[in-house]
């Protein structure tokens, strides 16, 4: 995988193409939606500081709102904030931009249709930059599509509280307890960063203490090439020394007794020399002790590699497990904020009585999932029409849609007749036919059809009931509990996500009474 490119250096040609490049991609209200969602609001007053040279005081003391504004419209006037700001976006969107460059440009489409993280406001705005410094044409028109979308969503969401009724109150009560739970996740988290921190010291003191035992390894080995050397060298001498005494006496046998005697005394000089090296060759002998001690030192030091290869395992599995821990935690923190918001929102607003839960009932199924669910479950098919009665029971009913998929190996005369009967029963279909892809895999899921169907008939709806067990709805039902829709969620339990069940606000579980024979 070919990283993504770092930032070129300031002032450089390739540096003022990125910079024109992205201006032209990123009007004012476009890069305020960027700055806004990539970046902190600490990084936010820091570059506002530094952008306007201390002329607009301490940042900190402005709005967010304000910081972000002032921030987009010196990031178009002035070259270095743009420099600046880009680098501090860089390294907010540092995994997103990891992401993107790993993504075939054929699939770019299809990835980003499934990226859930695009309904988070900070994620979606690291993806856009990360899209925009990738480069390639298919990621500078995803981005562009990506940014008229959220401009959409916008809108969108700003008709649609304009249009909504005051919805129902939110107790001082209920507002202490998101406070308090808010306070509790805050905590949780300062808590795993500081044992974060405390095994990371850990970590480094085993890696120090590894660093010095193999300092002192080498150390012993060079003392022990010294004193090996040393004592080739004595044994050298001494067998040189050994053939001049030799030499020496067979040379004393023809000389004459005055020279004899000198040589004698000179031989008993070198005796002596030979004594004084072969107590030299006695303390080489010390050789096999520092061998001894240099394989022991050996076995303390893979002693020692095994304990810190051992511990720094144990503190990386537990680094994982705070990690997970803390992403958890924010992602805890992040919803628990949000519903802090909405519950200030409905408070400002008033009083007004919440919908009816008998009022105006809109079902709407995922056939697939329910069909093989059954099949797995109750080895059947199921009773759609005792279905449709059990599920909008004495309300009203504004509209019953099943969402069929048309698979490759059902006879086409048995589709039709499957979707005649749903028809009779009541039901509207919307029919989509399965593509099979290259390598023989099938993809025809109805979850985006299923979402914007509900959200183009909310309005007219009180109930919503949803015929599915796939968590990838909880957003979707998340979305309607905020217009102040109540959501009811139909599926098998067994092949039910949790957090769908615990984000709605009644679950129907479906058993044998919906059973029809095989």
């Amino acid at each position: 995988m070919t990283p993504p490119p770092p930032l070129p250096k300031p002032g450089s040609q390739a540096e003022r193409l990125l910079r024109d490049r992205v201006k032209r991609a990123l009007d004012l209200p476009r890069t305020i939606i960027v700055i806004e969602g990539a970046l902190d609001r600490k990084t936010l007053d820091e570059q506002l500081q530094k952008a306007s040279r201390g002329a607009l005081g301490r940042a900190a003391s402005l709005s967010r709102a304000e910081v972000v504004g002032r921030l987009a419209d010196l990031f178009h006037q002035d070259e270095a904030t743009a420099t600046a700001v880009m680098r501090e976006l860089d390294r907010a969107a540092h995994k997103e931009r990891h992401i993107v460059a790993s993504i075939d440009e054929a699939a770019l489409d299809e990835r980003l249709k499934s990226y859930r993280a695009l309904d988070f406001r900070r994620e979606r705005a690291r993806l856009i930059w990360a899209l925009l410094r990738d480069e390639r044409p298919a990621s500078l028109a995803a981005a562009s599509r990506v940014l008229d979308e959220t401009f959409a969503t916008l809108t969108t969401k700003q008709e649609n509280d304009e249009a909504l009724a005051a919805p129902a109150v939110v107790s001082d009560e209920v507002l202490a307890r998101l406070k308090d739970q808010l306070t509790g996740y805050e905590q949780s988290l300062k808590d795993t960063q500081r044992q974060l921190q405390q095994e990371l010291g850990a970590k480094q003191g085993v890696e120090r203490e590894r660093a010095e035992l193999v300092a002192r390894l080498g150390a012993r080995e060079k003392a022990l090439r010294d004193e090996e050397q040393l004592r080739r060298d004595d044994v050298a001498e001494i067998a040189r020394l050994r053939e001049r005494v030799a030499a020496l006496e067979e040379e004393r046998r023809g000389l004459d007794p005055a020279r004899t005697q000198g040589l004698a005394d000179e031989n008993q000089r070198l005796r002596d020399r030979v004594r004084s090296l072969e107590r030299a060759a006695d303390r080489a002998a010390r050789v096999a002790e520092l061998e001894d001690e240099l394989a022991a030192l050996r076995a303390a030091h893979e002693q020692a590699a095994r304990a810190a290869d051992a511990r720094a395992a144990d503190v990386a599995e537990q680094l994982r497990v705070l990690q997970a821990r803390e992403r958890a935690a924010l992602h805890r923190v992040d919803e628990l904020r949000e519903q802090l918001h909405d519950a200030r929102v409905l408070l400002a607003r008033g009083d007004a009585p919440a919908r009816s839960q008998t009022g105006r009932v809109g079902v709407f199924i995922d056939e697939a999932n329910l069909s093989a669910s059954a099949r797995r479950d109750l080895d059947s098919r199921l009773d759609y029409r005792a279905l449709l009665e059990a599920l909008v029971g004495d309300r009203p009913r504004a509209c019953a849609v099943a969402f069929v998929v048309d698979a490759p190996e059902t006879p086409p005369a048995k589709h039709h007749a499957f979707v005649a009967r749903l028809r009779e029963q009541g039901w509207d279909v919307r029919e989509k036919r399965a593509k099979v892809r290259a390598d023989g895999s099938r993809k025809a899921d109805w979850d985006m059809g299923i979402a914007m169907e509900i959200l183009d008939v909310v309005d007219d709806l009180d109930v919503v009931v949803l015929g599915s067990g796939d968590g990838d709805f909880l957003p979707l039902v998340k979305r309607l509990r905020r217009l102040g829709r109540r959501v009811e969620v139909a599926a098998f339990r067994a092949s039910t996500d949790e957090s769908l069940v615990g984000g709605c606000d009644a679950f129907l579980g479906l058993d044998g009474r919906f059973r029809l024979p095989r």
